[in-house]
């Protein structure tokens, strides 16, 4: 159902992007060939890629590179088929105006071909700066963002660090995610919550990858809850996998760390429900706690945080949106899950969406950055 509509999507959007690029211009039938099939390549590109990944002799090092281009190919496309859109709807909106007051000339009217030229090759330049600009946000290393939660329930201070959403697959570099390692580290942790969609791939096609993320270090552990990316994948091997390098799954279940402090985790709530043996069981998750203890709920969707005012928890940490990832997804993805990021507070309960660590798709954010939050739990 998913590849079928995206088909119906990227054909929709590549006919509207040549009809706008080429079919109204008088450049030559090489440019407009050219042009039509560069158009193409990109938005159907996660058909081709999903294609390779099943090819066992294909090496790893050619799908890396595949995977990248074609990825980055969909994401610049994408950039300049918003953009278009935009300068037209200005465009045909000025244009409207001055031929209400009597000022329309030719020399603005949308349907000058030479005037529509300069304006395609604007934006197509402009698209290409833009998705630059998206293509470094989206690779380099998340920036810390810093929280402080004041509580009397716990013994002493407390630091935690939360991340979310890494989809780390086969393609992502060993080096970015050493980087993260490394960068969490230093933050001397006394735990590290991770909120599902870390992994993104079969689990045996990243062992390299994950040899690096197992240098996580936290005194009290690092505890994850699984994401809607574990179930496509196979939960019940990721949850063996992440046992293995020595990360604590939380699934419908919690434990007492550090005195007083309570951390359970549940599945993610839109698939857990058509999984044949998941749900989500906030009694069985708070098993072994107490009203008196600090309670942290690690969900992979925010929205969960509307449901759970009678079981009396302090800190929902949650992931999923990556902040909407590229503009203007941040508007679709709001209206999904009600919570795009950073800090809310939901019926006395504070909640914290991360944007994520990682990408889905093209490795690229655009006004969504990504982040490693640092929660620091003060004793008040």
């Amino acid at each position: 159902m998913f590849f079928i509509a995206f088909f119906i999507v990227a054909a929709a959007c590549s006919a509207i992007m040549i009809k706008t690029l080429v079919g109204y211009s008088d450049i030559k039938l090489t440019g407009k060939t050219l042009i039509s099939a560069v158009v193409l390549l990109g938005w159907f590109s996660p058909l081709f890629i999903s294609a390779l990944r099943q090819v066992p002799w294909l090496p790893p090092k050619i799908f890396t590179i595949v995977s990248f281009l074609g990825y980055t190919l969909l994401g610049f496309v994408f950039i300049a088929f918003c953009l278009l859109m935009l300068r037209d709807i200005i465009w045909y909106g000025v244009y409207g105006i001055a031929k209400f007051v009597g000022l329309d000339t030719w020399s603005i009217n949308p349907k000058n071909i030479s005037v529509l030229t300069y304006a395609n090759i604007i934006v197509v330049a402009f698209s290409v700066m833009v998705g630059i600009y998206a293509l470094y946000e989206g690779i380099k290393v998340p920036e810390i963002n810093n929280i402080s939660i004041k509580t009397p329930l716990i013994n002493s201070d407390l630091r935690l660090v939360h991340l979310s959403d890494l989809h780390i697959d086969r393609t992502t570099p060993l080096n970015r995610i050493q980087k993260i390692v490394e960068k969490v580290n230093s933050l001397a942790p006394n735990m590290i919550l991770i909120t599902g969609d870390l992994v993104d791939d079969d689990s045996t096609a990243i062992d390299e990858q994950l040899n690096v993320l197992k240098g996580l270090r936290a005194p009290y552990g690092v505890y994850v809850s699984i994401g809607n990316h574990e179930l496509y994948n196979g939960l019940y091997p990721w949850i063996y996998k992440y046992g293995k390098m020595g990360f604590n799954v939380l699934l419908n279940q919690g434990k007492t760390v550090a005195d007083n402090v309570f951390i359970s985790g549940i599945p993610d709530a839109h698939t857990a429900n058509s999984h044949p043996n998941l749900n989500i069981n906030f009694i069985q998750s708070l098993k072994g706690s107490h009203p008196k203890q600090f309670r942290i709920l690690m969900s992979h969707n925010p929205e969960i945080v509307n449901s759970i005012s009678s079981y009396n928890y302090q800190l929902v940490l949650a992931g999923h949106t990556h902040g909407g990832q590229m503009f203007p997804f941040h508007i679709f993805v709001k209206k999904a899950n009600q919570y795009l990021s950073g800090d809310y507070k939901v019926n006395g309960i504070d909640l914290h969406v991360s944007p994520g660590a990682g990408t889905w798709g093209p490795s690229m954010r655009l006004f969504a950055p990504s982040e490693i939050a640092v929660i620091d739990l003060i004793k008040k």
